[in-house]
């Protein structure tokens, strides 16, 4: 591997000081590498019902790789097939780099690490299909294109809700992952946190920032006060922001 050195000074000191980014990676297994069998045999590792003394091989493409910063977000659409939408979703770490061959030889691809916060069987739980992410955020070409596009922060935030409001009533089932160190309401924070900014502000304008030291919307995050989602009317009523912890960095 050979990692991409031509970065901002910051990068070196973790994550980005700036308003997250979100990219849209592409998945098409007709003609990728990545079939629909090691799809299920990543599902399976992730759900811990295929045994593995290592975790997943988590790289993928990264079109814009000059935008990406480590902790970045991203979501995995899965295209060319009969039900398609995002299957996967998670962060984005360390540098982007290029494979090297044996000659010397450099991938013309970037690549980027991935942690996976949720994975499901798009089309046994009939979530975040195509059809719905046309209707909530049509600016965006969710069928065509590279893998690694970067999308708007206008256009994450909706993608950020639209998740949200798909995640929080999915049941536990065989079909469905959440990273079982954070379980799914805090995915759902993570989600809010760092794709939604918009919400936050509208979150300090209703008294809801529990912290008493800022009121800077990157140094906030976002937690959910109650897991009654079916009963959820105004999503702002059931949220309030703390201090940003190291944990969430």
């Amino acid at each position: 591997m050979i990692y991409i050195g031509d970065r901002d000074d910051f990068y070196e000191e973790g994550v980005s000081p700036r308003q997250r980014r979100v990219f849209v990676l592409r998945w098409n297994p007709s003609i990728f590498s990545f079939t629909r069998n090691d799809f299920e045999e990543y599902f399976g590792r992730l759900k811990g019902v295929i045994p593995s003394n290592s975790k997943p091989d988590d790289l993928w493409t990264i079109w814009d790789w000059k935008e990406v910063m480590h902790r970045d977000l991203f979501v995995m659409m899965l295209v060319g097939q009969e039900v398609n939408g995002i299957v996967w979703g998670g962060f984005l770490g360390g540098m982007p780099f290029q494979f090297e061959d044996e000659k010397g030889n450099l991938s013309r691809s970037r690549y980027i690490e991935m942690t996976t916060m949720y994975m499901h069987r798009i089309e046994n739980t009939g979530m975040l299909t195509a059809e719905k992410l046309i209707e909530a955020i049509p600016e965006v070409d969710w069928l065509h294109g590279h893998s690694g596009e970067l999308i708007s922060i206008e256009s994450a935030e909706k993608l950020g809700l639209l998740l949200v409001k798909e995640l929080k009533d999915v049941k536990e089932s065989d079909d469905i992952f959440f990273d079982s160190f954070c379980d799914k309401k805090y995915v759902l924070n993570d989600i809010l946190t760092f794709m939604c900014p918009e919400l936050k502000s509208r979150l300090i304008a209703m008294g809801r920032n529990t912290c008493k030291t800022t009121d800077n919307v990157d140094e906030l995050m976002i937690q959910i006060q109650d897991e009654d989602y079916s009963n959820w009317d105004k999503i702002e009523e059931h949220l309030v922001l703390d201090e940003l912890n190291g944990i969430m960095l």
